[in-house]
């Protein structure tokens, strides 16, 4: 845990996929994220995320689908 810590910590982006985001300590990972990185959750049914301090992009979809959009918002970025 503490390897993805770190690792979450030093991200230039952070996508969670999949998850009901219930099952600690890796659904608390995301607290640990640079405040100045976009985040994007991807799931056909995203839970409600409290207290985030970054900006969150939530996306109700697949994670193949998810992630178009997450290229999408990317290449915008370039």
């Amino acid at each position: 845990l503490e390897e993805a810590v770190e690792l979450v910590a030093k991200a230039g982006i952070l996508i969670i996929i999949g998850t009901s985001l219930q099952v600690y300590p890796a659904a608390g990972l995301m607290n640990f994220a640079n405040h100045s990185i976009p985040v994007y959750y991807i799931d056909p049914k995203p839970a409600p995320i409290y207290n985030l301090a970054n900006d969150i992009k939530i996306i109700a979809a697949t994670g193949s689908e998810g992630m178009k959009t997450v290229r999408k918002d990317l290449e915008k970025l370039k």
